[in-house]
């Protein structure tokens, strides 16, 4: 389970909410991260997500006056992310295009926020030891291809609840608010979408 906003992060919100920029930007700081590896797992391509991260943020900037509890503010950005990212997936499917970027994938990552409890996130999560060995860099690469690509053929809503729990770490209650759906609906997503990567992982076990 993660912590709700912390009392230091209300007043930001609470700040940026009063017209103060500098707030908000601290705020983007704090969850830029985040964000990205929300989009990225469940778009599966660098630049699709570092768009819906861009997008995500501006539409955040505007809407902020109306979030009407400021300690709401980590799952309503995550809500308005994961929307986002959703958007652009039924986008591809619509054109029948898949992108997935063969490139570095490690660095915008950094550390996982999730509980790598199941198996899945616990797998690829990379360690800061990996990114200073290159032959272990390369293997942490792979593994995210691989699992970015198993996300991709995962149906949209139980990718989103997946990645929301394992990537981001977030509460069920909280998955249930930003998908609007029930505790049981939510579980049941993610364990179908858990069964489905730990088989299609098992080569990486």
């Amino acid at each position: 389970m993660t912590p709700e906003t912390i009392p230091e992060e209300r007043a930001l919100v609470l700040r940026a909410q009063d017209g103060e920029s500098s707030a908000f930007e601290q705020l983007v700081d704090l969850h830029q991260g985040r964000l990205f590896r929300i989009a990225f797992m469940v778009v599966g391509d660098r630049q699709d997500a570092e768009d819906v991260v861009q997008e995500s943020l501006v539409l955040a900037w505007r809407r902020l006056h109306l979030l009407e509890d400021p300690a709401a503010f980590r799952g309503w950005v995550a809500q308005i992310c994961t929307r986002r990212a959703t958007d652009v997936v039924r986008r591809l499917a619509r054109r029948g295009t898949s992108a997935a970027a063969d490139e570095d994938l490690e660095a915008g990552f950094g550390e996982t926020a999730g509980s790598g409890e199941s198996a899945g996130a616990s797998q690829v999560s990379p360690s800061r030891s990996s990114t200073r060995d290159p032959a272990a860099s390369a293997l942490v690469n792979a593994q995210m291809r691989a699992l970015a690509g198993i996300l991709g053929s995962i149906e949209p809503a139980l990718r989103t609840c997946w990645v929301l729990r394992e990537i981001d770490g977030m509460s069920y209650r909280e998955i249930c608010r930003v998908v609007d759906a029930t505790e049981p609906t939510v579980r049941g997503r993610i364990a179908r979408a858990r069964t489905q990567i730990v088989r299609e992982m098992e080569e990486w076990r």
